[in-house]
């Protein structure tokens, strides 16, 4: 565990695709079974990188009945409010300021809160490596990459300046550009090239970050500045108050997508990392941990069948 590190978690997402199958309650606060729900699942797997008093976790105001329903709300270390959805790139500010303003040379690892990542040791281990080569100096931003195994559409891709594979393994490498949610065409083009599939999850220094917001989008970058001018007490109420008016962004297109500088480390595909953001992609994972499961089980082969038919 690293005491200059920060996990800031996105938790604050609607979760609209999965509601036929959440029964409308936002995917990350939904659990099967009564188990852990994915924000417990995502920050207990961050639990060796940083302590609960580092972890942040961004949720919406309309969230907190689903965070209080929670086995242990305590366990999402600090709340922080969003008081409307004004994009995903608001939801990351709301959370990076105060940390890149008090400590900008501060490491933070960025997450959304509905992936599954079955390998979760190589996980830790590629995460603490990647902040080893951000604390020593060498890189600023590094973004995490998927080995791609299909030519996905509904995945955003990551073009490295070369192929990973002609690279010789999952080193860091510079980033050529982004492309959000392809045509088929295009996706099978991405495939082909060696591009790969773009987590969202990153590790950076975090004023670094902020220096992206303050490029990309300085009238947004400015708010905060002015909310970490005024007394503690005032703070809350004029988020409260501005937040609703502020112009809807996106993380990826306009604070990622024109940045210049960043890096990419790709996951290897027995990482056996999936976003979990639409019904086919759960069922699949579900279907994978039921698998697992019963695996383990003395009468595992057994079970197989009784298995598939609860998560079919």
């Amino acid at each position: 565990m690293s005491e200059h590190m920060w996990t800031l978690v996105l938790a604050a997402g609607a979760g609209r695709r999965l509601a036929a199958v959440t029964g409308g309650i936002p995917k990350q606060f939904w659990s099967i079974d009564g188990g852990p729900s994915l924000v417990e699942q995502t920050i207990a797997r961050l639990g060796p990188l940083a302590s609960l008093a580092r972890t942040l976790t961004v949720v919406g105001a309309s969230h907190l009945a689903h965070v209080e329903h929670l086995r242990d709300a305590l366990s999402l270390g600090h709340l922080v409010i969003q008081p409307a959805d004004r994009g995903t790139a608001t939801g990351v500010l709301i959370g990076l300021a105060p940390i890149a303003l008090g400590s900008p040379d501060d490491l933070v690892l960025l997450t959304p809160s509905d992936h599954g990542i079955a390998r979760t040791d190589l996980f830790e281990q590629t995460v603490f490596d990647v902040a080893a080569t951000v604390r020593a100096g060498r890189t600023d931003i590094v973004l995490f990459g998927v080995t791609p195994d299909v030519a996905s559409s509904d995945y955003g891709w990551i073009t490295p300046v070369t192929s990973p594979r002609l690279a010789g393994g999952n080193q860091i490498l510079p980033v050529a550009g982004f492309v959000e949610k392809p045509s088929p065409t295009e996706a099978a083009r991405l495939l082909s090239s060696g591009a790969v599939w773009n987590s969202m999850v990153l590790v950076a220094r975090a004023g670094a970050l902020f220096d992206l917001y303050r490029r990309h989008l300085p009238e947004l970058a400015d708010v905060f500045i002015s909310v970490s001018r005024l007394p503690a007490d005032r703070r809350a109420r004029f988020i409260t108050e501005i937040y609703p008016v502020l112009p809807s962004t996106d993380f990826s297109r306009d604070v990622l997508t024109p940045a210049e500088g960043l890096a990419v480390y790709t996951w290897p595909a027995t990482l056996g990392w999936s976003d979990l953001g639409t019904p086919e992609r759960l069922a699949r994972w579900l279907r994978r941990d039921l698998m697992n499961y019963f695996d383990r089980q003395p009468a595992g082969n057994v079970l197989h069948a009784s298995a598939e038919a609860r998560v079919a």
